[in-house]
């Protein structure tokens, strides 16, 4: 019998083959969708801080959250990874001028803006490599979230294309679940 660690390897596998299908066009109109979803959310619109990663290939692109959030004057964190497993949200006022590819070729803020306390954030957008309707998270496994997560009170929604979502997650103890799941199903 395989355990938790295994069940997850195969699954971020059979996942990572899943994105090399999807196609673009798809990817465009499911994070439209997406994030206008996200956009609409009541903890969303009523957050004053805002957290949200920037999207990657086979996540949803979050550009449109991250422009919203700032035209909307909130203020806007984006995770930054500063050692292994450890991740800070940094503050940005601008996507271009801002965000920078970093680890994993990510765009990421630059290391000298400021740090957004996570008691601080109303509200956060967590990516994820696949997940269930349940708020149950696979991440890249490198616990970053996980980690960052643990002592947060902020509502938490995740995102991820239906394509990729999966029946069960195995959760350990240390895992964090979303409150919420978005996704593009009708």
């Amino acid at each position: 019998m395989m355990d938790k660690t295994e069940i997850k390897k195969n699954l971020r596998r059979e996942i990572k083959s899943r994105i090399e299908y999807l196609e673009d066009s798809y990817c465009q109109k499911a994070s439209e969708i997406i994030c206008d979803r996200v956009i609409a959310e009541p903890a969303y619109q009523t957050a004053e801080t805002v957290f949200c990663f920037v999207g990657t290939r086979g996540e949803p692109d979050t550009v449109k959250i991250l422009q919203d959030a700032l035209e909307s004057r909130k203020r806007v964190g984006v995770p930054l990874c500063i050692s292994d497993g450890v991740m800070e949200v940094r503050q940005i006022e601008d996507l271009t001028k801002d965000l920078k590819p970093g680890v994993f070729g990510i765009l990421e803020p630059s290391p000298g803006l400021p740090v957004i306390k996570a008691d601080e954030i109303d509200f956060a957008v967590l990516p994820c490599v696949t997940c269930d309707h349940q708020g149950n998270r696979l991440g890249h496994g490198k616990g970053y979230y996980d980690r960052f997560l643990q002592e947060t009170k902020f509502p938490t929604c995740m995102i991820c294309f239906e394509k990729l979502i999966s029946g069960n997650i195995p959760m350990d103890d240390h895992d964090q679940k979303a409150d919420s799941v978005i996704t593009d199903a009708e």
